[in-house]
């Protein structure tokens, strides 16, 4: 891309805002994460650039500093701004310079300067060659360290924690928090707090009543859809969760 096709494409996202804004939505969400544009820019394997696109940290996230800027500068100012990114490509095992958590957290602390919200911890996605260790909480942890270093800052900005949230329990040991609010914090059931919110969207494709199914495991009072409660969740057989 040249400088003045990235300048066209920040000028796109704008409009693209501006609609956004008129078709009445509530939240826009910037995609910076899975090897998408912004994701490759970020990353110093796949940005190869030798101009103010590329190099340094600075000129990485250069182009996702103006999307953003351009962004709130056309949006309302109550409306949210979420940001998603990859915390890591997962390509720390090959000793060459790469996009980490570290990078990530640097990144983090410059964003409620710049009209971020909150950030959406994913990962991974920029490269075919990535080693992931997968486990229940392998990015819910990404999001836990990044939202402590954030905090330490005195700055605001919520942190939201995603992948293979699929029970009560997960979602509930994500968010737990004492009223002290320290972080991380040790709550009575062992969890710590490690985000402020957790988005789920897979769950949904494998249990379309998954908000009404954790209500009823977390004893929490919800209304679905009346005809719904021809057949009460809390009557239903107990199904296993599995983690692919």
């Amino acid at each position: 891309m040249t400088v003045s096709q990235i300048q066209e494409l920040v000028e796109a996202w704008k409009a693209a805002a501006i609609r956004a804004v008129k078709a009445g939505f509530d939240v826009i969400e910037i995609h910076g994460a899975h090897g998408y544009l912004i994701s490759e820019f970020l990353s110093p394997i796949s940005n190869q650039r030798t101009d103010n696109y590329g190099g340094s940290f600075e000129n990485r996230t250069r182009m996702l500093v103006e999307i953003t800027k351009a962004i709130r500068s056309v949006i309302p100012e109550t409306m949210p701004l979420f940001l998603r990114v990859s915390a890591t490509e997962w390509m720390e095992y090959t000793g060459q310079p790469s996009w980490d958590l570290p990078q990530t957290i640097e990144l983090a602390k410059l964003l409620p300067d710049l009209g971020i919200d909150l950030l959406d911890v994913s990962s991974g996605g920029n490269n075919k060659d990535q080693k992931i260790d997968i486990h229940t909480y392998y990015q819910i942890d990404l999001a836990e360290q990044i939202r402590a270093a954030v905090q330490e800052t005195g700055k605001k900005l919520l942190i939201g924690a995603v992948g293979l949230v699929t029970t009560a329990e997960i979602a509930k040991e994500a968010v737990q928090e004492k009223k002290d609010g320290k972080v991380p914090v040790q709550g009575e059931n062992g969890s710590r707090t490690r985000a402020d919110m957790v988005l789920v969207a897979r769950q949904f494709l494998r249990e379309p009543e998954f908000v009404l199914n954790v209500a009823d495991d977390l004893g929490v009072d919800v209304r679905g859809p009346q005809q719904y409660f021809r057949g009460p969740v809390s009557q239903r057989p107990k199904k296993l969760t599995t983690i692919p």
